[in-house]
């Protein structure tokens, strides 16, 4: 026979803390506080106010480019202010007008960007000057001169 042993201690088990009823309650009060706190913070992100920029910060448009044209076709940025463009080219290069490929051509600033097909590229215009800037796609569906592959930067001064 062992001495003094409980029937609990000869079965293998420990002595384990035991902790109050009291304890226990206010431990998972305490995650259920944290555990709430981060939901309602994460569920409040879309309608918190974007982080303050200051005015030299860069300003930046998607341009979805395809067949189609240009979306939005209307630009609109601000004088002194750099111009970042991300163009989205969801065409694929079996299309056989053009290949799937694009262009995003303004002349009177020299800028001439191609895109490939089923691509993404991101483009620094830079600090413009104030004015109205025709843009264009000159590659596929009737170029130029198709009033949907056209469309217009609006710098204001």
């Amino acid at each position: 026979m062992s001495k003094g042993r409980t029937s609990k201690q000869r079965a293998g088990h420990r002595n384990r803390p035991q902790f109050s009823r009291r304890s226990r309650a206010l431990w998972f009060g305490l995650a259920a506080v944290v555990v709430l706190g981060g939901a309602v913070f994460l569920a409040s992100a879309p309608f918190r106010p974007p982080a303050a920029t200051s005015p030299a910060a860069s300003a930046s448009q998607q341009v979805l480019v395809s067949m189609a044209g240009f979306e939005p076709s209307r630009l609109q940025a601000r004088a002194g202010q750099d111009v970042a463009l991300t163009f989205v080219n969801a065409d694929s290069q079996f299309h056989v007008d053009g290949g799937g490929w694009h262009q995003f051509r303004i002349e009177a600033l020299n800028i001439d960007v191609r895109i490939a097909p089923k691509s993404q590229k991101t483009v620094n215009l830079g600090s413009l000057p104030a004015g109205n800037y025709e843009f264009y796609c000159d590659i596929c569906c009737g170029g130029k001169e198709n009033p949907s592959m056209r469309g217009v930067l609006e710098v204001r001064g």
